[in-house]
């Protein structure tokens, strides 16, 4: 069996575990399951070939019809990736633990569930599956957020999920409209069907593709469902939202990248300014927020025009920075919620303001926190820094003006982030409940120093990943 295949068979087994072992067990259960799973995929890494094509595959006819498969498997392009998300669903995990009276068995097997899919999704092979994993990597974080969430839960999970059943409505017809227009045809990231498609029916295809991953992700002006999402979720599983599940609609542009190049190359010069404008809005917006989740959400939305502008920039660099970004934007944007969900916790405060004095009531958490922000605005010698330089040089190499306003994304970024830190880390204390804010729980500094070690040796180790980003690209670029 595929090892790929056992990770997602054996988060599913997991959650149906779960869901009929004592409740006091459940989130052990789930966060055993998720460490394993983070340690074989590990174990996976050490003999893998980034150059030797799809490694780990598993392939077993579903659709006779129109010859589409059921194909997973690990390859450069995914890969970073797959680590991303085993990464994150442990940190998710644990937060949740501060309260487990409220997040029962079905929570966590949600969690499992979710895992599963996002695993598939990362390593689908064809069209195909990928579709089927992207739909059912929705379905348990929209019931954890529906069922787990804020006060005005249902609005924001509402608007999500018209948005989301828009796009995958589109995904799917153009999905189908590629099987017809090159039928009989065996179509997996490695067939060649740009010549059989045509510029026009590339346009069509790459048109519902775009609409479809721009919601996901979200980009603007598809983004309006982000905010309230953001702020009304399950803070826990906004984590893996806002870590995982927005890299899906910019790495779905990978997946198919070389099946529209035509339609690529003629939209490239709209599709760029529109990212570049969502990048300043983001920003600006982040800039005069006051409640912390919706500052990261807006952030978020600033930091993926940028990844998806470098991505279109058709350079090399510039798509090396793009997948580098994701990894990094994942764990840094996974672990601000985690303090952000630390902070509201204990202070029952979402405002910047209601956490004022932190630097005193718990230096620890401050300096962790201040570590992730230097990462986030780009710091060199951080993770951040690596992929934003990558990214404006390759913006820069196509437009040199493209280059230059995404670059005041870094100014504005920087503005708007130590003004988050600086207003809800120092300051003369306004609460009782910061004055008597405690110590971080052993699972708290446990996820927190993972995330600066990790933050600090993608900054100052980047070569392996960079070869292994290059190696993702190396045969688009060629074509």
């Amino acid at each position: 069996m595929s090892p790929i295949l056992l990770l997602i068979l054996f988060s599913i087994f997991s959650g149906l575990l779960i869901c009929v072992v004592d409740r006091k067990w459940a989130p052990h259960l789930s966060l055993a399951t998720s460490v394993i799973s983070l340690l074989y995929y590990l174990f996976l890494l050490i003999d893998f070939e980034p150059s030797g094509g799809a490694a780990h595959l598993f392939q077993a006819n579903w659709i006779p019809g129109i010859n589409a498969s059921f194909s997973v498997a690990l390859d450069a392009q995914n890969v970073l990736l797959l680590l991303l998300s085993f990464l994150v669903l442990p940190m998710g995990i644990l937060a949740s633990w501060s309260d487990t009276v409220q997040r029962n068995r079905e929570y966590y097997a949600l969690m499992s569930w979710g895992s599963a899919a996002l695993t598939g999704f990362f390593a689908s092979q064809n069209p195909f599956s990928f579709y089927l994993f992207f739909e059912l990597a929705l379905i348990p974080f929209y019931l954890i957020v529906l069922l787990y969430g804020g006060a005005y839960r249902r609005p924001a999970v509402f608007k999500f999920f018209l948005y989301t059943v828009f796009g995958s409505f589109l995904m799917l017809a153009a999905i189908i409209y590629l099987y017809a227009v090159v039928p009989d045809t065996d179509i997996n990231w490695a067939t060649a069907v740009a010549e059989k498609l045509g510029p026009d029916n590339q346009l069509w295809i790459f048109g519902a593709l775009f609409i479809a991953f721009a919601i996901k992700s979200p980009l603007f002006p598809f983004h309006t469902w982000q905010a309230d999402l953001y702020s009304e979720g399950d803070r826990p599983a906004v984590m893996v939202i806002a870590g995982v599940l927005s890299k899906m609609g910019v790495f779905g542009f990978i997946r198919f990248y070389d099946f529209v190049p035509s339609a690529l190359e003629s939209m490239r010069y709209v599709i760029i300014p529109l990212c570049i404008i969502g990048i300043l809005y983001g920003a600006l917006v982040a800039w005069r927020q006051t409640v912390m989740t919706r500052i990261l959400a807006y952030s978020s939305l600033s930091h993926m025009g940028m990844i998806a502008a470098a991505l279109f920039s058709g350079t090399m660099v510039g798509m090396q920075g793009s997948l580098y970004q994701m990894f990094t934007h994942g764990i840094l944007a996974a672990s601000l919620f985690f303090v952000v969900d630390a902070i509201i916790r204990r202070t029952e405060n979402t405002s910047v303001y209601g956490s004022a004095g932190l630097a005193q009531a718990n230096p620890r958490l401050s300096v962790y926190f201040f570590i992730i922000v230097l990462a986030s605005i780009g710091l060199p010698l951080t993770s951040g820094f690596i992929g934003e330089f990558y990214m404006l040089w390759g913006l820069t190499q196509t437009n040199i003006w493209y280059g230059a306003f995404a670059g005041v994304s870094i100014i504005l970024g920087a503005i708007y982030m130590l003004r988050f830190y600086q207003k809800s880390v120092f300051g003369e204390m306004q609460s009782d409940k910061v004055r008597n804010f405690g110590h971080l729980i052993l699972a708290e500094d446990y996820v927190l120093v993972v995330v600066v070690i990790l933050v600090l040796s993608f900054g100052f180790f980047p070569g392996t990943w960079m070869d292994l980003t290059h190696q993702a690209f190396a045969q688009l670029i060629q074509k």
